[in-house]
């Protein structure tokens, strides 16, 4: 009887387990940084005056810069460096952001949690995508005070994270929301001194709900509304993670691990009041 109740989580596990070290297996094969040509070209556009926006002929490619100004004036200096080291950099920096990510979950022994999103932090990685960092900040500092700000420049290279202020809200605390509505302001509001004519706005093919407005309507609405029936409960930031996954125009694989903030290590100090 033991063995039977324990078999559904023991094939889980081993799914988990061994389909993460098969991609652990193709991922490093196949250590291309897609993603950082992005951030590298964007960069380059900026030194050469070129806009940082330009006129795609493929909004799907991985070249396309979609984020706010600032990240590709972060990575200005880096392009006075030889492009294999930058590349070398990168991957350490983003490497660290994923076992950074990934250390609550290991402290609180969630083995299945970390057997299932290793393998995709490591593959984003190889991509060169800023996920992992995103995903630590938000994991690290979503529930300490410089909270407001991890959230804030994630919404400003992704936007639907600013769904996160919905567990504030729910809480009450009116001045971290705030707080993180004014930083997000700040980070995005610079992309309005460039040309956005040619903006990618679509979601191609990547698209989830997105293109259905009705049913994506209807999605996040009820993901609003659970977050904040459940923002003073254990699953806060799971609900409004979930609500970020399925809000996003563009939906990857790899945005399955903005649930990981689900995981956030807690920072604040408790509250002083007739019921604590």
């Amino acid at each position: 009887m033991r063995l039977l109740t324990r078999l559904p989580w023991l094939v889980t596990m081993a799914l988990v387990v061994g389909i993460g070290i098969s991609q652990l297996i193709l991922t490093v094969g196949d250590w291309h940084l897609r993603d950082a040509g992005a951030y590298w070209e964007a960069a380059m556009r900026l030194r050469e005056g070129e806009p940082l926006y330009p006129v795609l002929t493929d909004t799907e490619a991985s070249e396309v810069y979609r984020y706010a100004p600032w990240l590709a004036w972060a990575w200005v200096p880096l392009t006075l460096l030889p492009r294999e080291a930058v590349h070398v950099i990168w991957s350490i920096v983003l490497l660290a952001a994923s076992a950074a990510a990934l250390s609550p979950l290991a402290r609180r022994r969630a083995w299945l949690a970390v057997a299932l999103f290793l393998p995709i932090l490591v593959g984003i990685s190889a991509i060169g995508n800023v996920q992992p960092l995103i995903v630590a900040g938000l994991v690290l500092g979503v529930e300490r005070r410089s909270g407001p700000l991890w959230i804030a420049a994630s919404a400003s290279l992704k936007a639907v994270p600013l769904l996160l202020v919905i567990t504030y809200l729910g809480r009450r605390q009116w001045l971290r929301a705030l707080m993180t509505l004014a930083l997000t302001g700040a980070l995005v509001a610079p992309m309005l001194l460039y040309d956005l004519s040619s903006y990618p706005t679509g979601a191609g093919g990547a698209s989830m709900f997105f293109d259905a407005s009705i049913l994506y309507g209807v999605v996040v609405a009820g993901g609003i509304l659970a977050s904040v029936r459940l923002a003073k409960t254990r699953w806060a930031w799971l609900a409004s993670s979930t609500t970020v996954a399925l809000a996003l125009p563009r939906f990857f694989v790899y945005d399955l691990t903005f649930l990981m903030t689900s995981f956030a290590e807690p920072g604040l100090p408790p509250r002083i009041g007739p019921k604590t």
